[in-house]
């Protein structure tokens, strides 16, 4: 489904989330529509590897040490980016920037890894809507009648009712500034602390 354009449904360690290949702007612009998503809110990904990371943002040592220390978890890093393309500039919204997510929850990573490429993160929802923790709860938002054709080219992994958590915590990365922009699971407590900490070498 992701090699042909089309749009998956996955479990997260906070909700489902809708995955598409982040390298095609077709399916970029396909996810954009099912959600009714304005193209001026970006979207995060989730990189497949470590080499992955590298090659879409800039990682100075505050953003290794937040990598090293909290993912895979509830966690967002918003970074510079580094990769240019039509698909990145629909993703960032024009910001220069895009959120990298690792998520504990070894479907969504396995997802990532096995096809190869960077998938999209973001929550299974209209936008506005309420996040969906199960996947009654995102065919009652998706009504197949509202969006005709496009239902056609999702797949579900259903990974049953998940527990109800908020979405991931969303730290943005200028400089040696960290910047809460959406506060989840990870505290400002659990960002201070392993902001200290240096990564390990590999």
């Amino acid at each position: 489904m992701l090699k042909r354009g089309g749009i998956v449904v996955y479990p997260t360690d906070t909700a489902y989330g809708l995955a598409v290949d982040a390298t095609n702007p077709s399916a970029v612009k396909k996810l954009y529509s099912l959600k009714g998503r304005d193209f001026k809110k970006p979207i995060h990904v989730i990189p497949p590897t470590k080499f992955w990371t590298e090659k879409l943002v800039k990682l100075d040592p505050p953003a290794k040490r937040l990598i090293e220390n909290l993912m895979p978890g509830p966690l967002t890093l918003v970074l510079p980016l580094k990769i240019s393309g039509e698909s990145w500039k629909l993703l960032s919204a024009g910001t220069k920037t895009l959120g990298i997510r690792r998520p504990k929850y070894k479907l969504a990573l396995d997802l990532a890894a096995i096809f190869g490429k960077p998938i999209t993160t973001t929550s299974a929802n209209v936008a506005g809507g309420k996040n969906c923790y199960s996947v009654s709860e995102f065919k009652k938002q998706f009504n197949p009648r509202i969006y005709g054709r496009i239902y056609a080219h999702i797949y579900v992994l259903d990974g049953g009712k998940l527990k109800k958590t908020k979405p991931s915590t969303v730290v943005s990365l200028s400089g040696k500034n960290a910047k809460i922009l959406r506060q989840g699971p990870i505290s400002e407590t659990q960002i201070k602390n392993a902001l200290l900490f240096t990564p390990r070498q590999h």
